[in-house]
């Protein structure tokens, strides 16, 4: 095996691993197994002995550091193993809290100023890199397929199954004139769609909203979805879509929710009958497993299933850290 063979298949490995410890991470905050006062005196061991210049060191985990730092106690431990220790260092800290107090108090003010500077900064640095990711590439189309798209499609009896017990609101994008949402809400779920095209939702039953599926999960609260169907959206997605994508829903999901994908395959997208977008689109299908192995990796349980006569496929990814049964 190469160098460069052998740090990729590191680097995979490595991310395997940091997706393991945030599944096992959101698995122990649901179930009240991680106290926050334990998670925060792990950042600062982390901060005190991890180098922060690292090839994975994310400027999130950085700031949310700096955001356990930022408050400085003037109020010291006065907890002591020796006799009498405690009472002399209670009476040392009643006789300079004022002036402790004062400084701290000062301190405390530019720590909080620089750190909200910081913030800002992140923010406008994040705005940037999505420009650059997104716009470097046209944007993916939006494919309908009449076949493939519609209530009675082989993969939507599976994927009501799997969504069946949802916990929060089921999304579909791109969901056209409701078609799905329809389909759901009449079954009793909670289903809402977002759409791009300016035609989607005319004559709709149910609520759709003219937006971008990434716009939208990006102004999604953390775990407020309990369940999300892509169709239409994967075929054609670029990699920083799709990656940009995935983060969101590992983090817009609640525990236990549910992801179904549905897409074309490569050979019917490149075929003579494939749908006209797939000539202007910036990418090309995955393959079943490549979304089985993404989504695996992002925290989920996945499974694909292939259509008939393998014109397209369906994968369904439920959070691994759903909350433990009552």
């Amino acid at each position: 095996m190469s160098a460069a063979s052998e740090e990729q298949s590191d680097l995979a490995d490595f991310d395997e691993v940091l997706a393991e410890i945030d599944a096992e991470v959101r698995r122990r905050r649901a179930s009240g197994d991680l106290p926050a006062r334990l998670e925060r005196d792990l950042d600062e061991l982390f901060l005190a002995y991890s180098p922060m210049g690292g090839h994975h060191g994310g400027m999130d985990d950085a700031l949310r550091m700096v955001d356990a730092a930022t408050f400085v106690d003037p109020v010291v431990p006065v907890a002591s193993a020796k006799s009498g220790g405690a009472l002399v260092k209670r009476g040392v800290r009643q006789l300079t809290l004022w002036y402790v107090g004062y400084v701290t108090h000062q301190v405390n003010q530019f720590a909080t100023a620089t750190n909200r500077a910081l913030h800002v900064m992140a923010e406008q640095v994040d705005s940037l890199r999505r420009a650059v990711e997104l716009q470097s590439v046209p944007p993916a189309p939006v494919v309908t397929v009449e076949w493939a798209h519609h209530a009675g499609a082989w993969w939507t009896q599976p994927a009501v199954l799997a969504l069946t017990g949802a916990p929060g609101r089921v999304l579909h994008a791109a969901a056209g004139d409701g078609w799905l949402v329809h389909a759901l809400s009449a079954k009793g779920f909670d289903a809402y769609g977002v759409d791009p095209r300016p035609s989607a939702g005319h004559g709709a039953t149910g609520e759709i909203r003219e937006e971008g599926v990434l716009d939208h999960l990006r102004a999604v609260p953390a775990g407020a979805l309990g369940g999300m169907v892509l169709t239409g959206v994967a075929e054609a997605l670029s990699p920083g879509e799709r990656r940009a994508i995935v983060d969101a829903l590992a983090d817009r999901l609640a525990p236990g929710g549910c992801v179904v994908l549905h897409s074309l395959s490569r050979r019917e997208w490149e075929g003579a009958e494939g749908p006209p977008e797939a000539d202007l689109a910036p990418a090309h299908p995955l393959r079943p497993d490549t979304w089985r192995q993404l989504l695996i990796a992002a925290g989920f349980d996945a499974t694909a299933l292939d259509g008939p006569a393998g014109r397209d496929y369906v994968v369904i990814a439920t959070r691994a850290d759903a909350p433990p049964a009552a």
